[in-house]
């Protein structure tokens, strides 16, 4: 728990100092980290037997991550172009390939980090391009950061307790992410008013939570299940993400906070 807790400060350290510095530095840094997490998604993709077009991918990731410094708020209109060019890109590159075998598998995986790590992460970018993205950025990173170090303080305190270990902490997850989340949402009605009032930063706070606890969740199977040994596939031993499972949550919840703020505030 320590260590998980650690790297949590880490990465919100690192994004604090990203957001002061300006956008282009948090631009840098959003796509080291998202080629890093990136890179281990297709890594475990690549161990159930099929090929994927990592340049292509990460080709498109970085488009999404440019086109969202450059439009801003407007930025999310231009994405499905942004995807759609990835797609035609990556069925041009498989056609060039002398082995055409899994070809529609190895597209889809090929688009699979395009949209989980590099469409979810524009919105961050987005988020800080926007008018008065500054606040916006920070409110977020702190509601991400108090869900994501809530949910490991909880699950940690719970695990002790229990006399048979589970595999699944679905209530920890969600209560320690809540209760991390409406911390934040305090100090965001405290310090950054206007334009989070105490109602619109609550609701971005319960919504934030159960984002990112949920995107939490959903990708600890989804590693389970990519890391299981597939026959035929070449493998030295069992791969974890490390990057991607810091950054899950906060990914599913960028999107989330984006487009609610934008209902609240109206």
């Amino acid at each position: 728990m320590i260590r998980r807790a650690a790297l949590i400060l880490t990465l919100a350290g690192l994004l604090a100092v990203a957001l002061l510095a300006g956008r282009l530095t948090l631009l840098l840094v959003a796509i080291i980290v998202a080629i890093a997490a990136a890179g281990e998604m297709y890594r475990l993709l690549r161990a159930q037997g099929v090929m994927p077009s990592a340049p292509v991918g990460l080709a498109g990731i970085l488009a999404l991550l440019i086109v969202a410094y450059v439009r801003g708020e407007r930025a999310p209109a231009t994405f499905p172009a942004v995807v759609a060019a990835t797609l035609g890109m990556a069925f041009a590159v498989m056609l060039m390939r002398l082995d055409r075998v899994n070809v529609t598998r190895a597209v889809a995986f090929t688009l699979i980090p395009v949209l989980t790590v590099g469409l979810l992460g524009a919105y961050v970018i987005a988020l800080r391009s926007a008018a008065g993205g500054f606040r916006l950025a920070w409110v977020f990173a702190l509601m991400a950061a108090g869900s994501e170090l809530g949910a490991a303080i909880l699950t940690w305190v719970s695990r002790r307790r229990d006399l048979t270990p589970r595999a699944r902490r679905t209530w920890e997850h969600y209560t320690g992410a809540g209760i991390g989340a409406l911390l934040a949402a305090v100090v965001a009605a405290l310090t950054a008013s206007p334009p989070f009032t105490w109602t619109r930063a609550i609701v971005l706070a319960v919504l934030v939570a159960a984002s990112a606890a949920t995107g939490a969740l959903v990708w600890a199977m989804v590693e389970d299940d990519l890391s299981r040994p597939q026959q035929g596939a070449e493998r030295g031993g069992r791969a974890r993400a490390v990057v991607l499972r810091r950054i899950d949550g906060v990914l599913l919840a960028a999107p989330v906070f984006f487009y609610a703020f934008r209902v609240l505030a109206r």
